[in-house]
């Protein structure tokens, strides 16, 4: 065979190759896989994300909403908070999900009116080297009383359930958005790794839930309805004083750190 035919062959046969490999990238990206290299680690000291009224309040979070998160615990000695958002004063009305050192489980609270609903998660999460999907529900004030509930799933499975009988009492939408400690006391600093955290402001349903638990493999959400506010950390650099807000534009302060990236994901 002439040099010429080979050369001709060899050429044919890298145009199929790479037709192949844009066809089966395109399929990839058809079903929604992203890249995901960069989760926080949150020392358990000092760390943490705060945001201020824009954030807390973008949408009705304090009547509905869902937050998804991935977690991976390290061994607490206290309770840390994950997630948070708080009235302006006072107490009587937050949302926030934790670690519950006493119980050892991670708990969701919808706190309206000075009265808590409460989820919990099953125990052996802690220390466990393994990332968990986490994601809390919850609506309040509906006229159908059976709907206002508060819901927890741990990997795509609901875990606890509590009914709301309350509303959002404080004359002001939420105020404070906080991530690793909890704002109101300045204490509870979360110790372990979260990554890929998601605001949406209606309740995801459960098959909804398994969708984007996606046994155990996170995919892009940020075509999923109801999406507020999204942050995947992909965008983060050492020294960076703020994350950006992959939805939206509710970018949240880095506090305490200008090194708190880690390449271990989900």
């Amino acid at each position: 065979m002439g040099v010429s035919k080979i050369n001709s062959l060899v050429v044919a046969n890298l145009a199929k190759i790479d037709s192949l490999a844009k066809a089966n990238i395109n399929k990839i990206n058809n079903v929604g896989f992203f890249i995901d290299n960069i989760s926080f680690d949150f020392d358990g000291a000092n760390d943490y994300l705060s945001g201020g009224s824009a954030a807390a309040s973008n949408a009705t979070l304090e009547t509905t909403g869902s937050i998804s998160m991935w977690v991976k615990l390290d061994a607490m000695s206290a309770n840390g908070v994950m997630w948070q958002i708080t009235a302006e004063t006072g107490t009587d009305n937050q949302l926030f999900i934790l670690w519950q050192n006493e119980f050892g489980k991670i708990r969701g609270s919808v706190k309206l009116d000075g009265v808590a609903n409460v989820v919990d998660s099953g125990s052996g999460l802690e220390g466990d080297d393994t990332w968990h999907h986490v994601v809390m529900t919850w609506l309040s004030g509906d006229q159908s009383a059976s709907n206002n509930i508060v819901r927890l799933y741990i990997d795509g499975s609901q875990t606890d359930t509590d009914a709301i009988g309350n509303t959002w009492s404080d004359g002001s939408p939420p105020q404070t958005f906080t991530i690793g400690r909890n704002e109101i006391q300045d204490n509870a600093y979360f110790n372990g790794h979260i990554n890929d955290l998601a605001v949406f402001d209606d309740v995801l349903s459960s098959s909804e839930v398994s969708a984007i638990y996606n046994s155990g493999l996170p995919k892009n959400e940020s075509g999923h309805s109801g999406l507020t506010s999204y942050y995947t950390m992909e965008g983060y650099s050492d020294g960076d004083t703020s994350l950006a807000d992959d939805r939206s534009s509710f970018d949240l302060t880095i506090n305490n750190s200008t090194d708190i990236d880690s390449t271990d994901t989900p």
